[in-house]
Parts: C-alpha cells; structure tokens; sequence
C-alpha cells in the first residue's frame, strides 16, 4: 500500500505541517482560548480541504477521519516539537502588534 494514496496518512502529514502555517497568523496578543479556537479551526479547515483534494468529501467515514486526525496531528506536533522550538519567534516576526513584531 502506498501511504501517499491514503488521504488519512495525508492528513496526518499536513496536520503536522500545519502549527508552522498557523503561527504566521497567531498573535501573541490573543487570548489562549482564542488561539486554540484559531489553531484548531485551521487544523480542520485543513483536513476538509485535504478530503476536498483527495475527492473523498463523499466517504464520510474517510472524511471524518482525516479531519479528526489532522487536528490530532497538529495539536500533538504543536506541543510536542513547535512550541518549544520556534513558534514564539515565528508568532512575533509575524505580529501585527508594533511592540511585538519585527
């Protein structure tokens, strides 16, 4: 079997990816909560678009799936690696803020 041909593997690849996409929108100066609700609604918007591209949106097993394995993928690859690796430096080069940005 070929995983590039899984569009669960590939959700959990993009998930993985995605901490790096989502911080380049996160502000520092957001609450918690509301970076949560931004880094997990990216998550699943990338999973659906992930069932999209795949052709699967009509397997709503697949689907459901992937989505939920994305967000999964995101949010252990955000606290287990980026956090503690870079997504702070990242969040305040790309900060709308003048105190916190570049």
């Amino acid at each position: 079997m070929n995983v590039l041909n899984d569009t669960e593997a590939w959700g959990l690849l993009l998930g993985a990816a995605t901490p790096w996409a989502t911080a380049l929108i996160q502000q520092p100066t957001w609450s918690k909560p509301t970076r949560a609700v931004v880094g997990a609604l990216t998550s699943a918007a990338v999973g659906i678009i992930t069932v999209l591209a795949r052709g699967d949106i009509a397997h709503a097993q697949t689907a459901l799936t992937t989505v939920a394995l994305t967000v999964v993928a995101s949010k252990a690859f955000y606290d287990g690696l980026w956090q503690h690796t870079g997504a702070g430096a990242l969040e305040r080069a790309t900060s709308t803020s003048p105190t916190l940005g570049p």
